[in-house]
């Protein structure tokens, strides 16, 4: 699923739009923009770097079809306790609202992107390939790293350890800094324990290419609306407390 700059860019899209639909959730998200910003990265820091696994931090998994478009009431039926939105503390709210928004791009880049390649052959060149044009939409931020470095790292909030998350958004901080494929390319590795080849670049404009024929303007443009829709549709229920038993 799409890698952190994405993420980034989607969630400062949802904060404008929150800030317009929900005026109240979005000024409650806006002064706590760390916290949104950094909760878009904790589904990958919790599967990753918290050895959850795909269902256990995304709860969905692409083999698994019954599980497709339920990963947010999934987290919730899996962690009731998270769903009181009433009751929890505002940075944890917001937390969790960064938290909605990944695994909400992440289920619209599956159903508008990547829907377009289940079935070919060699299709992972084709997936890396379709990560970097996703990570080049923009960030419309001055200082988006500066945010990131503002991120409360202590406790927790349910099963999401906030100090595991800090860890994850220390690698990821680079894709917040650079515009460059490359440098997202070589962060990727890093994280994944991969070696920095020389071939880097060649790799990714041969990825890049093999997704050439099923990346567009339009697609990219209906996954990015259909993410901060779903974004907002979702933080909109949880903050009615629609979750909630």
């Amino acid at each position: 699923m799409p890698r952190g700059r994405c993420h980034f860019a989607l969630v400062l899209e949802l904060q404008e739009l929150l800030d317009r639909d929900l005026p109240e959730v979005g000024a409650l998200s806006g002064r706590y923009l760390p916290e949104l910003v950094a909760g878009s990265m904790a589904p990958d820091a919790m599967r990753l770097l918290g050895k959850m696994g795909k269902y256990g931090s995304h709860f969905y998994e692409e083999e698994r079809r019954e599980t497709w478009g339920k990963s947010v009431s999934g987290m919730f039926e899996e962690h009731p306790d998270l769903a009181d939105y009433q009751n929890m503390d505002p940075r944890d709210r917001v937390l969790l609202m960064g938290y909605i928004a990944h695994l909400t791009t992440d289920e619209a880049f599956r159903d508008e992107v990547t829907v377009h390649v289940h079935g070919i052959e060699d299709w992972r060149p084709v997936i890396y390939g379709l990560w970097s044009y996703v990570d080049q939409l923009p960030i419309d931020h001055p200082d988006l790293a500066g945010v990131l470095d503002q991120f409360e790292g202590r406790g927790g909030v349910g099963f999401i350890d906030r100090e595991t998350v800090s860890q994850f958004v220390r690698r990821a901080r680079g894709w917040a800094e650079s515009e460059d494929p490359v440098v997202h390319e070589q962060i990727l590795l890093k994280m994944m324990g991969r070696p920095l080849s020389d071939d880097v670049e060649i790799r990714l404009a041969e990825n890049r290419g093999r997704a050439d024929a099923f990346f567009d303007e339009n697609i990219k443009a209906r996954f990015v609306d259909e993410a901060i829709a779903r974004g907002r549709d979702e933080i909109e229920k949880f903050v009615n407390g629609v979750y909630s038993r």
